[in-house]
């Protein structure tokens, strides 16, 4: 048994018994905290044999929504969510079985399992797993940058990308990966020459330009290594995501689902918006007022700064920041255009000398753009979309580009919880086209959560 499957064997079992204790401390809470109505006859055997049940009954829940295929680098809000529907999937099928065996098991003089010992049950469960998974990372972790449990990975493809990539996942060994080698050729008999010399679990092709013909080829040359194989998408990837299929004459027909945001969703994604937008800037005002304070100690000038930003349908509007660079910042920039250091029609500066010193601080924590609540609230913005780019970027867009557009520019969304200001243009485009395609308010909601750390650790941001 390797590495990897002895920590998933411990991860299961600690599961299970999380899940046993949290059923217990639901039990001796009902029968022992005087909160709650006088309580029923109890056997303790007899909840302790059911509290064994439902943890493996938990476990099998779990184990069904891939909490042990370690895929995801750390504990995140879709490993919450899937804690949540294993812990309720749970307690539901043994409440059903609870209710339905009531009073036939012999010696047995319960009627049935107590409806609060599995509500509390469940609550305790929920909290006990989330904080025992948040510590297992930190295990995990921990393992995993000591060489140990790291999945062997060949990276294949032409281009940068492959190996800045294969450089990230070298110093950064918590991700889970490897990488023994990045191979540019495509060529079959090479690959399956270097696959047969060296141990590799997983191919990840990172090449934008390849064809059907050489994928299938990669994926008989890993089915005949005993290797994985995945691809990093390409941007027509992400744009063909929702596909829909039907028959005209027996013959099928791929056509490309273009519904963006039916009715009903625009109407509860605003109503989220209104609602998040009044709340932050009632709840946030003195903060906001001690930031335009300190802004206009330091320097001259307005406290907050207004620019033309594009939005939805590519109409231009007015956006609200605090301001964090001097008066005479968009003067001088024509002077530092050879210091670019972003890709496409991005302008991004890593030090950029026309930021003031609580403007540099502001913009860490992306506090500088608390005052977009009002452009939501006016509907020029949404809580979660793509960034709102400048009109000078928008004149160097090709016309597929600017499928941004179909939606509301956001104060956050999934280019800012993956990477903000280090991601090059091409990467921000696909994480934008992604949330395009597939948005939904449980995806907003990740969005926001995700974005809370980003903001707090500062990283990526400048």
């Amino acid at each position: 048994m390797n590495e990897r499957a002895l920590f998933k064997a411990f991860l299961a079992v600690s599961d299970t018994l999380f899940l046993a204790a949290a059923f217990m401390a639901a039990y001796w809470v009902r029968f022992n905290v005087p909160l709650f109505p006088p309580p029923p006859l109890a056997d303790p055997g007899t909840y302790l044999r059911f509290s064994f049940f439902l943890a493996f009954v938990g476990f099998l829940t779990l184990y069904t929504s891939g909490m042990y295929r370690l895929q995801q680098p750390f504990f995140g809000i879709d490993d919450f969510f899937a804690i949540v529907k294993a812990s309720s999937l749970a307690h539901l099928i043994a409440a059903a079985i609870s209710f339905g065996i009531r009073g036939q098991i012999p010696g047995d003089a319960m009627e049935t399992t107590s409806r609060i010992v599995l509500a509390l049950s469940w609550l305790f469960g929920i909290v006990l797993l989330t904080f025992w998974r948040l510590g297992a990372d930190g295990i995990l972790g921990a393992f995993r940058r000591r060489g140990m449990g790291l999945v062997r990975v060949l990276l294949v493809g032409e281009g940068a990308f492959g190996a800045s990539f294969m450089r990230l996942l070298k110093e950064n060994p918590e991700l889970g990966f490897s990488p023994v080698q990045h191979v540019e050729s495509l060529d079959p008999e090479a690959l399956s020459s270097i696959l047969g010399q060296t141990p590799v679990e997983e191919v990840m092709v990172t090449s934008d330009d390849i064809g059907p013909q050489e994928v299938l080829g990669l994926m008989n040359i890993c089915q005949q290594r005993g290797a994985r194989i995945s691809m990093v998408p390409n941007l027509f990837h992400v744009l063909t995501s929702r596909i829909q299929v039907r028959e005209v004459a027996g013959v099928p027909i791929f056509g490309l689902d273009e519904r963006i945001f039916l009715r009903s969703s625009r109407i509860l994604k605003r109503s989220i918006d209104m609602i998040l937008a009044t709340t932050a800037l009632i709840l946030l005002s003195p903060l906001m007022g001690i930031i335009a304070a300190l802004i206009r100690l330091e320097s001259r000038g307005p406290v907050i700064w207004t620019q033309v930003r594009i939005g939805k349908r590519a109409q231009s509007f007015t956006v609200y920041k605090f301001r964090s660079m001097y008066p005479d910042a968009e003067n001088r920039l024509a002077d530092l255009e050879a210091l670019n250091e972003a890709e496409g029609p991005l302008f991004k500066i890593r030090n950029d000398p026309r930021i003031t010193r609580v403007g540099r601080v502001i913009r860490k924590l992306s506090i500088d753009e608390l005052p977009q609540m009002v452009n939501v609230l006016r509907g020029d913005m949404s809580i979660v979309g793509p960034r709102p780019p400048l009109p000078r970027e928008v004149a160097q867009y090709d016309v597929w580009q600017q499928k941004r557009f179909e939606v509301l520019p956001g104060l956050t969304g999934l280019a800012q919880i993956n990477g903000r200001s280090d991601l090059g243009f091409e990467e921000t485009l696909r994480f934008d086209f992604y949330y395009i395609e597939n948005w939904s308010p449980l995806l907003d909601l990740k969005i926001i959560l995700k974005t809370i750390p980003k903001v707090l650790l500062a990283k990526g941001a400048y």
